[in-house]
């Protein structure tokens, strides 16, 4: 993947301009240099790591899944898992974020720090809420599924981006702004990094601004802290959903602290 990264073409090859072979394959190879790394040391230290380390190397596979397996095995756990259960969704979180801003950071050519402004405020909060926790937790510890490496999702997410960047492309020209935040909010609810990748590259194109990426980006984090509430309130234990309601209220209070400094410095 490295190597095709690095071969690719760099000029796009659609009818719109949009595509960059180099930009998708460099964005896809960091995601997927960051998941291998994450599975090996999930192998390298063992399924009982500790609840951050564990939420964290699970959150780089999939923040969705570690957070469905979490809640899924929360039903079944004593009330005493519930900090290490916490910790566990605020770190898949937190890598959730941590990889939103590599492929950011990889995947622009001109970029703009006043960007990085709006994962600031998550992870700020994120760091806060797992130092928090982490107080109560002692030196407990929580096992989670054990996830491999599997290289076919990463080439499905190749196709599954160029599909985004086509049907983003049509819902701008048909409906402006609002099709760009609809199909960015749909496509988030499952994992960010598709829609990361897709308005990254619309904005390398110039397509669209920084502003409009910004606002592209916030609602990304929106729909994941939405998706993944709605997944502990589904499937997890009272317990967890109380603590997990008051957690993603803080989280989505750092998303709008976020939005409005980045919206305060492209004023200016």
């Amino acid at each position: 993947m490295s190597l095709l990264a690095w071969f690719s073409p760099r000029a796009p090859l659609d009818p719109w301009n949009l595509l960059s072979p180099k930009r998708v394959a460099t964005m896809i190879f960091a995601l997927t240099l960051i998941q291998v790394m994450g599975t090996a040391l999930a192998q390298f230290l063992g399924a009982r790591a500790g609840a951050i380390l564990t939420g964290f190397l699970g959150g780089l596979i999939s923040s969705t899944a570690t957070t469905a397996a979490l809640a899924r095995q929360s039903k079944s756990a004593a009330a005493a898992d519930v900090p290490a259960e916490t910790l566990m969704f605020l770190s898949a979180t937190a890598a959730m974020l941590f990889e939103g801003v590599v492929l950011l950071l990889s995947g622009t050519t001109g970029f703009h720090y006043s960007l990085i402004v709006i994962f600031l405020g998550p992870i700020l909060v994120t760091a806060f809420l797992i130092f928090h926790h982490s107080r109560e937790l002692g030196s407990q510890n929580l096992r989670l599924e054990p996830r491999a490496f599997l290289l076919l999702p990463i080439l499905k997410l190749a196709a599954y981006i160029v599909g985004i960047l086509i049907l983003s492309k049509l819902l701008q020209s048909l409906f402006g702004q609002a099709g760009l935040l609809a199909i960015t909010f749909l496509v988030s609810l499952f994992e960010i990094h598709g829609s990361v990748i897709a308005n990254v590259q619309l904005h390398d194109a110039g397509a669209i601004g920084v502003p409009l990426l910004g606002a592209l980006l916030a609602t990304s984090i929106v729909a994941s802290y939405s998706s993944k509430l709605f997944l502990v309130y589904t499937l997890g234990s009272k317990l967890l959903k109380s603590r997990a309601t008051k957690a993603t209220a803080f989280l989505f209070l750092g998303v709008l602290v976020s939005w409005l400094a980045f919206g305060l410095l492209n004023v200016r």
